[in-house]
């Protein structure tokens, strides 16, 4: 099999992103994530939504040095809770 440069690099691509997700995914198991990682877990567009749930008690979040600390299991159980 012959592989040319584009061929290469679309298969470098591929590979990328299927590291990428599966870090991600790794990532996703922990049960606190960062204000980023919280919004791309409840699949919401703005951190706003987050910060806007953890004001409003849906979610556990707290600043730890500045930086958000948003329980998983908290969006779990929302999503899963009859308050959604």
């Amino acid at each position: 099999m012959n592989l040319n440069h584009d061929d290469i690099a679309a298969l470098a691509t591929v590979i990328a992103k299927e590291v990428g997700a599966a870090i991600s995914a790794q990532s996703s198991s922990s049960r606190w994530l960062s204000l980023r990682e919280a919004m791309e877990y409840a699949k919401v567009k703005s951190v706003n939504t987050i910060k806007h749930w953890i004001n409003e008690g849906y979610i556990y979040g707290f600043k730890r040095s500045g930086e958000w600390i948003i329980d998983r299991e908290s969006i779990d159980d929302w999503y899963e809770s009859e308050k959604y």
